[in-house]
């Protein structure tokens, strides 16, 4: 029973705070660490993170997904709300932040990636999204960082 009640815990903080932790704590480590880089970092988190928003609200639109919790009907780890749940936006965040970071290294990149799938799985077991929702959010983000990097590639090469 305690344990339970630490598990329970641990995912409700997780579900629901981590990711201003880890949105924090990359921006803090990107302002220390990558100074002058801060413009490009700055346009690529605008670029990536605004194509991320619009495709998610496009994909949100044509793909209907009840929240696992509206579906069954139990009550949720955290709260949630009753629309669609496709894509999650903790997760697009996430992945959006850690696109970016992975720009300016590699490994945080991977780390940011990896914290917004641990939030991810986090929402999927407090019962407030499903799988497909999570994997969509990471697939919304790669699309957008591939046409991101394709775009900068164009315009070098243009340039």
């Amino acid at each position: 029973m305690l344990a339970s009640l630490v598990m329970d815990s641990i995912v409700r903080f997780t579900a629901q705070y981590l990711f201003l932790v880890v949105v924090a704590a990359e921006g803090a480590y990107l302002l220390a660490y990558h100074r002058r880089e801060w413009l490009r970092l700055f346009l690529a988190a605008a670029a990536i993170g605004g194509l991320a928003l619009l495709i998610s609200r496009i994909a949100g639109a044509l793909i209907q997904d009840p929240r696992p919790f509206v579906v069954v009907g139990f009550t949720p780890l955290i709260h949630g709300s009753t629309d669609n749940g496709f894509p999650s936006d903790h997760t697009l965040l996430l992945a959006a932040a850690a696109a970016v970071t992975l720009i300016a290294n590699r490994r945080a990149g991977l780390v940011g990636a990896l914290f917004a799938l641990i939030v991810g799985l986090a929402r999927v077991y407090a019962g407030v999204h499903h799988l497909l929702d999570i994997a969509g959010s990471f697939f919304i983000v790669a699309l957008s960082g591939a046409i991101y990097a394709l775009s900068v590639r164009l315009l070098r090469r243009r340039a």
